[in-house]
């Protein structure tokens, strides 16, 4: 999808006043994401197709925005142009800062930022989903069915309690970037605070037990709850692309038995 990405990037910014002579592709995988050189700016450029519809780029673009105003460390859309979304041959094209990658992300640091994203989001009015449940049973609905696809919508139509706010939707320390700064809000949605310390605790890293200690006081009992519902959602995403990835068919079999075994009704 680069070629046709870049080209919508270079067209809707040319149409905004701003022309670069110069795009060069810095990702290529669930999106594209184009610096549109010599301007310190970053198209993100979808397909517009189910994965990131106008809808959620335009609710990450208002959250990242309303954190990034409250003084939150984010990555924040582009003040250079009109930041989107927008659309063009077939493409959903949004802008960004760009920020230059420089030395190696702080843990420790990114927890504490994450804090601070919470409370700034916790008066954030717009419109959001509940969790990734609609987006959970999509994305299942479409599976083979089976055992695991019948755990997956069990666990992921699960409802946490606690109070609920705008969260990141998807804290993994790979959205992180040294400063730090948080980005890909693309998933942003409602729950509460600890749905977004879950992947610190799933992927089990060094680095994210370090960014979890950082972020201080939580509900252990609540962010016990919010796992295996962020879990279902990230495996039934891996299930969904695996017939592309079949090189990861054993590592995702023993995850799903290490959620059916955790976290299975029976």
């Amino acid at each position: 999808m680069s070629e046709s990405a870049v080209a919508a990037a270079v067209a809707v910014a040319a149409t905004h006043g701003t022309r670069s002579d110069d795009p060069v592709v810095l990702r290529d995988e669930w999106h594209v994401l184009v610096h549109l050189r010599p301007f310190p700016i970053v198209a993100r450029v979808s397909s517009g197709r189910p994965l990131q519809p106008e809808e959620r780029v335009a609710h990450e673009l208002s959250v990242a925005s309303h954190a990034a105003r409250a003084g939150a460390r984010v990555v924040p859309p582009s003040d250079l142009l009109e930041p989107g979304p927008h659309r063009h041959g077939g493409h959903v094209v949004a802008f960004w800062s760009y920020v230059e990658p420089s030395g190696e992300l702080d843990p420790t640091d990114a927890g504490r930022a994450l804090r601070e994203i919470h409370e700034a989001l916790a008066d954030y009015a717009g419109e959001l989903p509940d969790l990734h449940t609609q987006d959970m049973m999509d994305i299942v609905d479409r599976l083979e069915p089976s055992d695991d696809v019948d755990l997956l919508r069990e666990l992921g139509a699960r409802a946490p309690a606690g109070t609920w706010q705008a969260v990141h939707g998807d804290a993994h320390l790979a959205n992180c970037m040294p400063g730090p700064l948080w980005h890909d809000f693309e998933t942003a949605c409602r729950g509460p605070r600890e749905f977004d310390l879950a992947p610190l605790v799933l992927w089990e890293t060094e680095a994210a037990r370090l960014a979890l200690v950082a972020y201080g006081d939580h509900d252990a009992d609540l962010l016990e709850q919010c796992i295996p519902v962020y879990a279902a959602w990230i495996f039934a995403s891996w299930m969904s692309v695996l017939p592309g990835r079949p090189g990861e068919a054993a590592e995702l079999a023993e995850r799903l038995r290490w959620l059916r075994r955790t976290y299975g009704s029976g």
